[in-house]
């Protein structure tokens, strides 16, 4: 047998749904298995607190199943969890979990991605007036949006240590701005007009266009620019 099919085989093996019937395999398979739950536990401790340890351990094993990883990486497993789980039977008793799942990976993901370099404000403050509305003004690479008709951010928020788990607004859609600031993750709720300012910069959309994208949801440019500016979200900006 060559080297690349035993290989192969191997792989197979420690990766099948089932436990390998070889005791020596059966260690490995275990131990990735193992693995694959420790990396979904650590990014979404939320959703594990809001099923219980055993519902969560199941649903990690159906994922493992069908979502093979993709990347030697275990930070990036999961990253489809909260797709999974919308169309999971068993969580469909819990229809805003998928979302709180979403929010919990863009955490998880701002965590690890990289911070970049902030807005020079001083420096936007030289551009000539001609040139305001072609500006292009980035988002960070560590900020996430996230959107939904629950109060993810309410439930988050009631699920982090020293919590009882009981959110402190309830029934209301959210838009959950997350960033780091100071080194720590912050998500934080955004009203509609910053968020038509985020949602513009993050599709790479001009000054112009986000000016637009605002006026269609009733919001005004300067308030909604005001707000964004403090939120510590934007990073290059750029003149065409």
């Amino acid at each position: 047998m060559s080297l690349a099919r035993s290989q192969q085989e191997f792989l197979d093996a420690i990766l099948a749904p089932g436990e390998p019937a070889d005791a020596r395999l059966a260690v490995y398979h275990r131990s990735v298995r193992g693995a694959r739950q420790g990396a979904l536990e650590a990014a979404y401790p939320v959703a594990r607190r809001l099923t219980g340890d055993a519902w969560f351990g199941e649903a990690a094993a159906r994922f493992a199943e069908t979502h093979p990883s993709r990347s030697g990486d275990l930070n990036a497993y999961g990253d489809s969890f909260a797709a999974f789980l919308s169309g999971y039977v068993h969580a469909q008793a819990l229809p805003y979990l998928p979302d709180v799942a979403r929010l919990e990976w863009a955490v998880h993901e701002c965590a690890h991605a990289a911070g970049g370099d902030p807005i020079d404000y001083a420096a936007l403050g030289g551009v000539p007036a001609e040139q305001l509305p072609s500006l292009r003004m980035a988002l960070l690479p560590c900020v996430r949006l996230v959107q939904s008709p629950y109060p993810v951010l309410a439930i988050w928020e009631a699920n982090q240590a020293g919590r009882d788990g009981t959110p402190d607004r309830i029934a209301c859609p959210e838009r959950v701005l997350v960033r780091r600031v100071d080194l720590e993750v912050a998500p934080v709720a955004v009203d509609a007009g910053a968020w038509a300012l985020l949602e513009s910069f993050g599709r790479g959309e001009t000054l112009a266009e986000a000016a637009a994208h605002c006026e269609r949801g009733g919001a005004s440019l300067e308030v909604a620019l005001a707000r964004v500016a403090t939120l510590q979200a934007l990073g290059r900006v750029e003149a065409r």
